[in-house]
């Protein structure tokens, strides 16, 4: 099944199935504000909206939480490093 995808800047783009929409929104090319609709469907609906597109937005997310976690992590090793060598 196709689906068209609109940015809210109005401008459209076809896209041939459901696991290449998935591809474009993991890769951040389709954003949550984007509507999306089927070929057989008139209702235009939000990709972070989309069930289909649910467990993607969440698996984006961890990646950064994870590196903010990392960096967080990496800065008190540093501080108590610091503070063991006085």
């Amino acid at each position: 099944m196709r689906y068209r995808v609109r940015s809210p800047e109005g401008e459209e783009l076809v896209v041939p199935s459901l696991p290449d929409l998935v591809r474009l929104y993991e890769g951040g090319f389709l954003g949550d504000e984007d509507l999306v609709r089927s070929d057989t469907s008139t209702a235009w609906v939000r990709a972070g909206a989309m069930p289909a597109l649910h467990g993607v937005r969440e698996r984006r997310r961890d990646p950064r939480r994870m590196a903010l976690l990392a960096a967080a992590f990496v800065a008190l090793a540093a501080a108590i490093g610091i503070l063991l060598a006085r």
